[in-house]
């Protein structure tokens, strides 16, 4: 039988597979777990119907598992004495996720680009050999390699037509990737979030996405390097989480994603670049429509903020 085009496509791709030296068990993980044209509105990743409230979820799976683990007796515990108050308790008690956006907002440009210089950019760098740098950033990173970039869908900012953009670290930089009208930027935005309108609402969404190769490199067919990028991309979110607070902001971050859908927007191929989470941030609504887990009464008091 004479070689198929198709063929010589696969052999291609598992070429580049092995010369970016993930570790099979991930790059498996990896291949299977990306989303495609899931909408988590109303309908589970399998297609079954998504239990919409904790008591759904009680009737179909019964109890949780306890909120507490309790590894002693409570006469043996050792008190610890509390923290003093300070700046960072007080932003800690108002970190929490957003999924009540004013819709109609626009975000200033000044606290977006506060964001992105304390989350994304590069504060330092040093070469630790010719042509191998290291960068500094606000959330650790394997290596001080620093795989994670940002790619961004505008939809309302100050001075910022709508459309894609990717940051760049060092110049504190946007570079244009392509511009969109107000509705296309909204249905991108909402397929981006597999659906989770909440999210959707936000003026500013970021695909955090991964430079496999950038991390492979030094962490070449590691059975933990897979497991390090995911990590990094919480502490990223938290760091983001952080300075949307400061900012009396409302942020959030989710892997409920249509990976493949973020490839195609920002040109990625999914083997050497690929997208972990989505994070939002911006104004919050005046009233809480999306019930949010606000137990200390931090951010709303009777669903008003």
């Amino acid at each position: 039988m004479g070689d198929h085009a198709g063929h010589a496509a696969l052999r291609e791709r598992e070429q580049a597979l092995r010369d970016s030296h993930w570790w099979s068990p991930a790059a498996v993980a990896w291949s299977f777990a990306r989303w495609q044209a899931v909408d988590t509105d109303g309908s589970g990743s399998s297609g079954d119907a998504a239990p919409r409230s904790t008591q759904d979820l009680i009737g179909r799976f019964g109890q949780p598992p306890a909120a507490v683990v309790e590894r002693g007796a409570p006469a043996q515990r050792l008190a610890l004495r509390p923290p003093s108050h300070s700046p960072l308790g007080e932003l800690l008690a108002r970190r929490l996720t957003c999924r009540n956006f004013d819709a109609r907002s626009v975000l200033p440009q000044a606290d977006f680009a506060t964001v992105m210089h304390r989350v994304f950019a590069a504060h330092g760098q040093h070469e630790l050999a010719p042509g191998a740098v290291a960068l500094k950033k606000t959330s650790p990173s394997g290596g001080g390699l620093h795989p994670l970039e940002a790619y961004v869908l505008v939809q309302r900012v100050e001075g910022l037509a709508p459309g894609l953009y990717h940051y760049h670290c060092v110049d504190h930089a946007l570079e244009p990737l392509g511009g969109l009208a107000d509705d296309a930027a909204a249905a991108l935005a909402r397929e981006f979030v597999a659906g989770q309108a909440w999210f959707a609402d936000a003026p500013v969404l970021l695909a955090m996405t991964a430079r496999f190769w950038r991390h492979q490199w030094k962490y070449r067919n590691h059975a933990k390097a897979y497991r390090v990028l995911h990590l990094e991309a919480g502490h990223f979110s938290q760091t983001l989480f952080l300075a949307a607070a400061e900012l009396g902001l409302g942020a959030y971050v989710t892997a409920a994603i249509n990976e493949r859908a973020i490839e195609r927007a920002f040109g990625l191929d999914g083997l050497q670049d690929g997208p972990l989470a989505v994070c939002g941030f911006g104004p919050r609504a005046a009233r809480m429509a999306t019930f949010e887990l606000d137990p200390a009464r931090a951010v709303w008091a009777d669903g008003v903020r």
